[in-house]
């Protein structure tokens, strides 16, 4: 990850206590959890599917922005933004929200809502997706399949069409939709609110789930606890299939051989003709031509959720520099075991059956889907994959044959054996209204990976049991004094921009390396957000710090060493060597071993100082940082840091190796390729 969010408001933790002290209780200690004293712990909010009820929704803000909430997830609805015609954006409900959030000191979470808003559980409006959209593709060909006005919608076993989002075999065909809806939101947003998005979620499915619509309302007698519908009759679903066989086989020779059928046509090659049988008798999980056809399946909805994210990605670019990517799959926990094991997280797409679906290295058949974050990576974004039912217990019985809290502890495990951040939630709202739905919580991040969560809603955690238990869930994982997230030196160094982020250790932030020039009125303030809401000035090269205070003064041509401690407010400016003459040098190039926002290379020796990296992207397998030395001398020690804090050992010697020389994290050895 090269970026990380802002989380909790500034003095979160203690306002909270302030205003629900009557009910909380020591917290317990989770020295085990991942997410204790996590910096890239989080604590959200969902806002209600459309807010109608203005001042209810800025009162609910406030509360939980004083116990220490993050950040509000906004579903960005396409069938709202572009509901008038094609590019026709209209942003005014999001200009509205967004503000509102942002005046209550919260950070966003847009969600860009690709799927339709009604059908779902839960869902209290209702939003189709544009209604030009069908009409626009009728016609089009991809993959030699014509479209019709269905073309786009999957079709289910029972041959019925969902219009709930469009079909990942559509995905080649459509993405210049979701690139003109991401740079339309970037070109409306990019400016006002480029450091207060948390993290951008991007739907990849029904729900904004990566999912097949296969327990939703276009098909009957598919929702819980059943086994739902495949949702692989499309023509574009059934062309693809075919191609994927006989990419696999070579051959309809092959393929028969495999199945050990007698096709004679690839057009022979079919999704199951009686799918109840297909499941009922086991063929999905014992033969040849069921395991390939749930591979396809599998593989196919994957493939699309890379799609989708590499086009929002791309259209992203370099807006929103803080902002993580993420992507949601379900918990689909029910029909697990009962006569067709693990059917209907089979019909959603959400694993494979050809693989042990019981072992730890296929992630109980998870690996794929939970490994999409790694398939995005490179970026140069966090990569977030968040996962629901959290608040569940297992109800392994007749009819459901439920293992909610199984299957969130085989997703925590999976997501940490691949190195992928995961963050979790509540399926339903009511599940965090009481004890034991937050008991279930606490236990699922005591035990897993999880490293934040979100609210499935505002509303359920603005008073109550849900307010003193998200309350108490903060103070547990993330201790007083941490509050803050982000802080900036802003002044005549960058032309008063953010180009100078400090990084935290404790209490304390500290800027290195930070160059005045030589012009007279040389000077800097603190900025928390990065939009000036918060900020504090001061008098003098050290003292304390005074929120919206005057000018920092300091001495032109001097580089300093410059800190700030959130709790104290104590500052100092501290002048150190210069930067490095300007002429030929020495570049190095490093491999980073933990995710940061920045590095830093530290030298003596020679050279003495500490000099910011740049980002050089994914090579070879790994994330490189580099930075050049000017008129470097033929001989210094250096090492590496990061913004978490953390240095690199052992030390390093340069002994005039080469002009570029290459470091591996934990190793002394200066390559002069890189390996």
């Amino acid at each position: 990850m090269r970026t990380r969010s802002r989380h909790a408001a500034v003095g979160g933790i203690a306002l909270a206590l302030s205003v629900i002290a009557t009910f909380l209780v020591g917290p317990t200690t989770a020295t085990a959890a991942t997410a204790t004293n996590n910096p890239d712990f989080s604590a959200n909010v969902m806002a209600p599917l459309e807010v109608s009820d203005w001042t209810q929704f800025s009162n609910q803000l406030a509360t939980v922005e004083a116990y220490g909430v993050d950040a509000v997830t906004v579903d960005v609805w396409w069938g709202k933004v572009e509901a008038a015609g094609d590019n026709q954006f209209n942003w005014s409900y999001y200009d509205q929200i967004f503000q509102v959030i942002t005046s209550r000191g919260l950070d966003i979470v847009p969600i860009f809502s690709f799927h339709q808003c009604g059908g779902n559980v839960g869902d209290t409006c209702n939003i189709p997706l544009p209604s030009w959209l069908w009409s626009k593709y009728q016609g089009a060909t991809l993959n030699g399949v014509t479209l019709d006005i269905n073309g786009l919608k999957h079709r289910s076993e029972q041959g019925n069409f969902s219009s709930e989002t469009v079909q990942g075999w559509a995905t080649p065909l459509v993405q210049n939709e979701y690139q003109a809806f991401t740079q339309a939101f970037v070109a409306r947003y990019g400016t006002t609110y480029a450091t207060r998005m948390q993290e951008i979620n991007v739907s990849l499915g029904p729900a904004g789930e990566l999912r097949y619509p296969s327990y939703n309302s276009h098909d009957s007698g598919t929702g819980y606890p059943t086994r739902g519908a495949l949702q692989a009759y499309s023509p574009l679903a059934i062309k693809s299939f075919q191609q994927w066989a006989l990419a696999k086989y070579g051959t309809l020779a092959g393929i028969n051989a495999a199945w050990g059928s007698s096709v004679t046509a690839v057009t022979q090659v079919q999704p199951p003709s009686n799918a109840g049988f297909f499941f009922s008798s086991g063929d999905y999980r014992n033969t040849p031509y069921g395991k390939d056809l749930i591979d396809w399946y599998n593989k196919s909805l994957v493939d699309h959720g890379e799609r989708m994210l590499d086009t929002v990605l791309a259209a992203l670019g370099s807006s929103f520099p803080g902002a993580e990517i993420g992507y949601k799959i379900p918990g689909v926990h029910w029909s697990m075991t009962g006569p067709t094991p693990r059917a209907a997280e089979v019909t959603a797409g959400l694993i494979q059956t050809s693989v042990d679906m019981y072992a730890v290295n296929t992630g109980r058949g998870y690996a794929n889907i939970v490994g999409l974050a790694n398939r995005v990576a490179d970026s140069g974004r966090g990569v977030i994959l968040h996962f629901t039912c959290l608040e569940f217990n297992d109800e392994n019985f007749a009819p459901q044959y439920s293992q909610a809290k199984t299957l969130v502890g085989w997703v925590g495990a999976e997501a940490g054996r691949q190195g992928v951040k995961i963050k979790g939630e509540n399926a339903l709202a009511g599940g965090i209204t009481s004890n034991t739905g937050w008991d279930n919580v606490n236990q699922a991040f005591d035990s897993f990976p999880y490293i934040g969560m979100t609210v499935l809603r505002v509303g359920e955690v603005a008073s109550g049991t849900g307010a003193t238990r998200y309350a108490q869930f903060i103070q547990k994982y993330r201790p007083a004094g941490s509050s803050w997230n982000s802080l900036y030196v802003r002044g005549t160094n960058n032309n008063w921009g953010l180009g100078t982020p400090m990084v935290k250790s404790g209490d304390v932030w500290t800027a290195t390396n930070v160059s005045f020039g030589t012009a007279t009125n040389q000077r800097f303030k603190f900025d928390v957000r990065g939009d000036w809401t918060l900020n504090f000035g001061g008098t003098g090269l050290s003292g304390t710090a005074v929120q919206n205070g005057g000018d920092i003064a300091v001495t032109p041509g001097t580089t300093y060493t410059i800190t700030f401690n959130e709790v104290t407010k104590a500052y100092s400016a501290t002048p150190t060597g210069s930067q490095p003459p300007q002429g030929q040098g020495v570049t190095v190039h490093f491999a980073e071993w933990q995710s940061a926002t920045s590095y830093s290379i530290h030298t003596w020796n020679g050279i003495s100082g500490t000099f910011p990296m740049t980002y050089e992207g994914f090579i070879n397998g790994r994330h490189w940082w580099k930075v050049t030395l000017a008129n470097a001398p033929t001989s210094f020690g250096f090492t590496f840091t990061n913004s978490n804090g953390n240095w690199n050992a052992p030390d390093r010697q340069y002994a005039n190796q080469a002009s570029t020389i290459y470091v591996l994290p934990g190793s002394a050895t200066i390559y002069t390729a890189r390996p």
